[in-house]
């Protein structure tokens, strides 16, 4: 049985009832599908000269793997009725990438943001939805359109505030969506977010 590094609770201080991480230190059996997402993504990271194109890359695998049924255990799937829930399912020792699933329950949402290393999400459960902005500089992000998403629908982010986003669930089912993010969230998965 392998290891899952996992972080031990976190919340965001200046927004504490936003979302928490609920992640225990234990032995977890990794499912086979995640151990072929994380060696794929451990290739496409070897293989790639051009950082910029690694997002589109990790999609298709990512993309893959959200279709996967049985990938998450009970207590992964979990969430918190004030909060949407992050879950630590892989963080690479050399600190290259992590891997997360978010639980939205109904009405939970995120701060408009961006991020501080690449990022590729996938929809593994449900129909949550993502609001897209543009960043003007002067004048913050503006709305640019609202995606309600399907089940094994991805997309992408580059680092940066010039891809402004905010990911909400307004349907009344629970929603769980997987993120691939390109650096190490082990210690402090909210460290990810830019608030625009």
């Amino acid at each position: 049985m392998a290891e899952v590094p996992m972080s031990a609770v976190i919340r965001e201080a200046t927004h504490p009832a936003r979302y928490s991480v609920e992640a225990r230190r234990q032995p977890v059996a990794q499912p086979a599908a995640l151990l072929r997402y994380i060696a794929q993504v451990e290739d496409i990271l070897a293989s790639s000269a051009d950082t910029a194109a690694i997002p589109a890359r990790v999609a298709g695998p990512l993309a893959e793997l959200a279709c996967v049924r049985d990938l998450l255990s009970p207590e992964q799937r979990t969430g918190q009725p004030d909060k949407y829930t992050r879950h630590t399912l892989y963080a690479d020792p050399q600190g290259r990438f992590t891997v997360l699933a978010i639980v939205w329950m109904p009405g939970q949402t995120t701060r408009v943001h961006g991020h501080t290393a690449w990022g590729v999400v996938a929809v593994h459960e449900g129909r949550p939805s993502v609001a897209l902005y543009e960043y003007e500089p002067g004048y913050g992000a503006l709305p640019r359109e609202e995606i309600r998403c399907v089940p094994g629908e991805v997309s992408w982010v580059r680092a940066g505030i010039q891809y402004p986003h905010r990911i909400f669930n307004a349907d009344q089912r629970v929603a769980i969506t997987l993120h691939t993010y390109g650096r190490d969230l082990s210690e402090d998965p909210c460290a990810i977010n830019i608030p625009v």
